[in-house]
């Protein structure tokens, strides 16, 4: 069965005037339709979540102070490490120390944080093989924060070969 001209949809173009809708114009119509109700259906898209303007952090945790005690270490004489770490924008994931010994034997302290949560604390046994003189060992706190960014900084210590014999 076919429609005469009269029963064909109708359109007016762009210059006023009263025309046919083709079959390919019917179409782009429905497809734009569906599009539409899809998005206004699905809450109009949305930005994928996460974003809400945040700026990205670049910048790496301060590293405020670094402290050792005792100052002298000595094989099998447990010590202290003590330092100051705040990260202002992602805040602080880590704060670890590595003691390099002067035998280059290594040791890897993690350093927690206190109640004030800028104060991060680690406690170590000094272990290297002593050659009899006194020499200096390699402190090296590395502190990360939430958004990958490392700081690092350094502290030489002195040690001493064995601890003194008792004096009897």
């Amino acid at each position: 069965m076919r429609f005469s001209r009269r029963c064909q949809r109708m359109r007016v173009d762009r210059f006023g005037r009263l025309g046919r809708v083709g079959r390919g114009e019917t179409l782009l119509y429905l497809l734009l339709t569906i599009m539409v109700v899809l998005m206004l259906a699905c809450g109009g898209g949305g930005g994928g979540g996460g974003g809400g303007g945040s700026i990205t952090d670049t910048t790496p945790p301060t590293i405020g102070s670094l402290a050792v005690s005792p100052s002298l270490l000595t094989v099998g004489v447990e010590a202290q490490i003590s330092a100051e770490v705040t990260d202002a924008e992602s805040g602080v994931q880590a704060v670890v120390a590595i003691v390099t010994y002067p035998d280059n034997s290594q040791a890897t302290v993690t350093l927690n944080p206190s109640d004030n949560g800028t104060t991060y604390t680690g406690t170590f046994t000094a272990q290297w093989t002593p050659s009899g003189s006194t020499g200096s060992a390699r402190v090296v706190l590395q502190a990360i924060d939430k958004a990958g960014n490392r700081a690092s900084r350094e502290q030489r210590v002195r040690t001493a070969g064995l601890p003194p014999s008792p004096p009897f």
